[in-house]
């Protein structure tokens, strides 16, 4: 594969997620929240306007059931300017030109050459990445505003559910399970536990076992955060896949903590027809049961 490494693989398995030492093995709720992160929320580089609202009812579910909920485990979207989602990858035919935001590029736009890499090391594999996209049924590629750019405000959670984390953290003398997902420039990473096209080069873009684990010893695990017609929804449809068919009610969608893109607004219904039929617990906050 195209700038695949040629280093030996280690024996060793690398956790692709940070570890607080606190092995889970098993917990009444966990609460799985979804990059709550400032650029989704309003004044965020990619906002949804009803973020806010969201976040203040998942921070009022942590605060008012932090004793029942035992784990909780918060994926971070991570990125850097240079992203294969990004304007800065890309030049039109010409080479004198980025793409604006929100521009979809099918392959067949690559194929003609009407878009380019910006970095000609890259042109093979984003067309065959571009082409994998298609194929497996997820979303054209699209072009995002930069976002969630590591060590930048944009990157951090929201102010309220910050808050109630660390109140969290507190009352149980223990951390929350961060999940960095999005590192790798060359392919997108909707769903905490693996990469949209997986790079053999680069385990973190494989399936997270460690964090799928970690969820399953849940008696249920509770889905919430940004945004339910992207990253909340395949982190979902990735978690039912290795769930038990006859368990997957213990999967549990907060619909009034979480929000679609605009104009995604379909695919977020068709989502959540989706994981009805399959057997998960669709339901909202006010009416989830302790």
């Amino acid at each position: 594969m195209e700038g695949q490494s040629k280093r030996p693989k280690s024996s060793q398995t690398v956790a692709p997620h940070y570890n607080d030492y606190h092995k889970v093995e098993k917990s009444r709720t966990t609460l799985l929240i979804i990059d709550p992160q400032n650029d989704f929320h309003p004044g965020g580089s990619l906002a949804i306007s009803t973020a806010s609202a969201d976040a203040e009812r998942i921070a009022s579910l942590i605060k008012a059931h932090a004793d029942e909920i035992d784990d909780i485990v918060v994926s971070l979207d991570t990125h850097q300017r240079m992203h294969i989602a990004h304007s800065l990858f890309w030049t039109n035919a010409a080479g004198d030109a980025h793409p604006e935001p929100f521009t979809p590029i099918p392959a067949e736009s690559v194929e003609r050459g009407e878009w380019r890499t910006a970095d000609p090391q890259w042109q093979t594999w984003s067309l065959d990445y571009c082409r994998q996209l298609e194929k497996n049924g997820r979303f054209t590629l699209i072009i995002w505003p930069e976002h969630c750019l590591v060590g930048t405000k944009g990157h951090a959670v929201e102010d309220a559910v910050a808050a109630a984390l660390g109140e969290w953290c507190g009352a149980h003398r223990r951390c929350v399970e961060y999940v960095l997902k999005g590192q790798n420039m060359l392919t997108e990473h909707y769903s905490a536990l693996r990469a949209d096209v997986e790079r053999p080069d680069d385990p973190r873009t494989a399936f997270n076992v460690a964090v799928f684990d970690r969820l399953r010893a849940a008696d249920r695990v509770v889905v919430c955060g940004q945004a339910l017609s992207h990253c909340v929804a395949f982190t979902t449809r990735d978690l039912l896949s290795r769930w038990p068919a006859a368990e997957a009610s213990k999967v549990v969608l907060l619909t009034d903590c979480c929000s679609p893109v605009t104009t995604f607004e379909q695919a977020a219904e068709d989502f959540v027809a989706e994981v009805t039929a399959q057997g998960a617990t669709v339901t909202t906050s006010d009416k989830l049961t302790w």
